[in-house]
């Protein structure tokens, strides 16, 4: 008998919930297909992911789904506000109804833009919701703490770098002008590295006979051009001084 109690109970649940559920849904389906263009009407039925749809949703999410504080916290958030939504615009829409029947005054223009703009709202959040829940997963929540951390420690080493930079520099100055102070010395040491003890030095003439590469044509060319001197005839020497050598002429014989 408690099973049987039980059984019904479940089934009583179901209806009422359920029929409310659809009750509500259709009175949301009928006021968002009233902004609407007439060939525009399927549209109506995605409106209903941020009312009823949206809060049935967000409950499975809930129960089955969210891991951790936020993406729970963002999970029962958004039950409540799409049941507000979905409670909000069915108000409107029986109003909205019953003002064209006559049974209460009609809704004024400003009144149905104030729902209009809500119910664009309550869409945007759901929207922004989905990206809180996902940015909420423990993993993404463990990279985010690691990154933050490690941007923490790489600060701090930045401004300690930046802090001990004087220092250091003081301390490597020494080094690096004596180091600086020996390569320039091993580059530029003497006159002739810089460029100023080299100069061109006259190369001493040698004889001909000492190196071919010494050997000239212009003495002969200047010895071509002088003038020849006259040869003169040779002088006839008789030949008693040719004989005698010494000039003096022999003794003369006497004639037999």
């Amino acid at each position: 008998m408690k099973a049987l109690f039980k059984f019904v109970a479940t089934v009583a649940f179901l209806v009422i919930g359920g029929g409310l559920l659809v009750y509500a849904a259709s009175r949301s389906l009928d006021f968002v297909q009233t902004t609407l263009p007439a060939n525009d009407q399927v549209l109506g039925y995605f409106a209903l992911l941020a009312t009823s749809g949206g809060m049935i949703g967000w409950l499975l999410v809930f129960l089955y789904r969210a891991d951790g504080i936020i993406q729970r916290g963002t999970a029962l958030l958004m039950v409540l506000l799409d049941f507000l939504g979905e409670a909000a615009l069915f108000t409107m829409d029986t109003l909205y109804r019953s003002g064209e029947n006559g049974l209460v005054s009609q809704m004024t223009q400003d009144e149905i833009r104030m729902v209009i703009l809500a119910m664009s709202a309550l869409i945007a959040i759901n929207i922004f919701a989905t990206i809180v829940f996902e940015l909420g997963r423990i993993d993404v929540l463990k990279e985010i703490a690691e990154g933050a951390a490690r941007d923490f420690v790489m600060f701090k080493a930045l401004a300690r770098i930046e802090k001990d930079s004087e220092t250091v520099a003081d301390e490597m100055m020494e080094d690096i002008v004596n180091q600086w102070r020996g390569n320039f010395r091993s580059a530029f040491g003497t006159a002739d590295k810089l460029g100023i003890g080299q100069y061109e030095t006259k190369k001493s003439e040698q004889p001909a006979a000492n190196s071919k590469s010494n050997f000239s044509i212009w003495p002969l060319i200047r010895r071509w051009k002088k003038p020849h001197a006259p040869i003169s005839e040779p002088e006839l020497v008789p030949v008693e001084t040719r004989v005698n050598g010494n000039g003096a002429k022999p003794p003369e014989e006497n004639p037999t």
